[in-house]
């Protein structure tokens, strides 16, 4: 009971400086909470597209990779697009940031690819 009411004056003489501390960390995490959410929106893996190729580049996340057939995603930020690597070029790794040119297929999905060559690795 003692240490109980030590902790209330403590408090009540306290309350407007842990109340503005408190406060001030708050309004920190939302700053940080909306740079983090709008940067991640602005990013897009669809680059420029000549002659109606797009170059892609992102993130590689496989959907499936067969010895057959790679398929997977190519993300930057809260966007990605679904991509077909050729039969004939390696798997790339998961995670790996790459950059591919692909035509767009339209009958497939809305933000799908086929990669018309081998996806190569972004260096840093």
């Amino acid at each position: 009971m003692i240490v109980m009411t030590q902790l209330q004056q403590y408090f009540e003489r306290h309350r407007r400086s842990i109340g503005t501390a408190v406060g001030i960390l708050l309004l920190g995490a939302i700053c940080i909470a909306l740079f983090v959410g709008i940067s991640g929106l602005q990013q897009n893996p669809v680059g420029t597209t000549t002659g109606g190729i797009t170059e892609l580049r992102g993130s590689f996340q496989p959907y499936s990779c067969k010895p057959a057939n790679c398929t997977g995603y190519i993300s930057a930020g809260a966007r990605s697009v679904f991509v077909f690597v050729p039969k004939s070029c390696p798997d790339p790794k998961r995670n790996a940031t790459i950059i591919g040119h692909g035509k767009r297929k339209p009958a497939l999905g809305s933000a799908t690819y086929v990669l018309v060559d081998c996806p190569v690795e972004a260096s840093a």
